[in-house]
């Protein structure tokens, strides 16, 4: 089933249907630009300037965030906001939809030919002002999703009823509907940056100790680590086959709130994990929950299989 019977079929909503329907065109034209090597946006060393967050904007950055915004304007959506803009943009109409994303995610792997990807949330903006419609709590999404950029171009998506993978066939450049998702309740697989170790709390470095022992430690079991150093290779991973993956808040003076976004990076990616049967929190709150006040909010986000985040979070309410 190709991804536009899909939505027919499911999404009773035609404003979310147009929008994904444009969003996974915009996929394609990205996808496409990342293969196109002789292309000038795929030099491998030219950046240019730093967005918000203090990130060199690669070309393919900047060509990402323009191709989301070109097909949103086509679409019912009145504002978008992105990791590649200060604000957010205005598309100066009352249509019922706003967006939020992070087009290319995991840009620095670009040069090193890793997977990088496009997460995308789509929220009501409920009457609001747009300064206030894009800090809602991640609760308030009606679909997100992720598109991946690997040795196949997929997409992850949740419409509330389940989180859903495609894959785009080279052939007639459309996605195809692969199966529905559903996370191992259970692993022993984590996924952690292990050279922040010096900086984390005690109760994390207590809970990868415990996984590090393995079966003759308290948890009885080997556990392997994987990390890859891209968002939606790590989410991509852990919906199809277990994990839990952990970037907590550590002593940095920049994230001691937490390093990923809020708006455009967690929440997208609690909605889906939540909706194939994992969990996703901050280590004391659910992801989906947390107050938003602003768009480029951080946060901590531990996510992934039930059993190994509920184990994460009571390892920290004993600390």
């Amino acid at each position: 089933m190709y991804l536009t019977d899909f939505l027919s079929e499911h999404c009773a909503d035609n404003n979310i249907t147009s929008i994904i329907n444009n969003l996974s065109n915009a996929a394609i034209k990205i996808s496409n630009e990342i293969k196109n090597v002789d292309n000038k946006n795929n030099a491998q060393f030219n950046v240019g300037n730093t967005n918000i967050d203090g990130d060199l904007q690669k070309p393919l950055d900047i060509f990402a965030d323009e191709a989301l915004i070109t097909c949103l304007r086509d679409c019912p959506v009145s504002g978008y906001a992105s990791e590649e803009q200060d604000g957010f943009i205005d598309f100066n109409n009352n249509h019922e939809f706003i967006v939020l994303a992070d087009p290319l995610d995991g840009s620095s792997n670009i040069d090193v030919n890793v997977t990088i990807g496009t997460i995308f949330s789509i929220i009501p903006r409920n009457n609001l002002p747009l300064t206030e419609a894009f800090l809602q709590k991640g609760i308030q999404q009606k679909s997100s999703g992720f598109f991946v950029y690997g040795p196949q171009t997929t997409l992850f998506l949740t419409i509330g009823s389940g989180t859903y993978l495609f894959a785009l066939n080279e052939n007639d450049q459309k996605f195809l509907l692969i199966n529905k998702i559903s996370i191992p309740e259970k692993t022993s697989e984590f996924a952690i940056n292990a050279a922040y170790k010096r900086f984390w709390d005690k109760s994390t470095l207590k809970y990868i100790e415990n996984c590090q022992q393995g079966e003759n430690g308290i948890r009885g079991k080997n556990f392997g680590m994987r990390w890859v150093g891209s968002l939606v290779a790590d989410a991509s991973r852990i919906l199809i086959r277990g994990g839990i993956f952990l970037y907590p808040a550590d002593t940095r003076e920049r994230y001691r709130e937490g390093r990923l976004r809020l708006t455009y990076e967690a929440n997208p990616i609690a909605f889906l994990v939540e909706q194939a049967n994992g969990m996703a929190t901050n280590g004391s709150a659910e992801i989906l929950n947390l107050n938003v006040k602003k768009i480029h909010q951080r946060t901590a986000l531990i996510f992934g299989s039930q059993e190994e985040v509920i184990e994460f979070r009571n390892s920290l309410e004993k600390s």
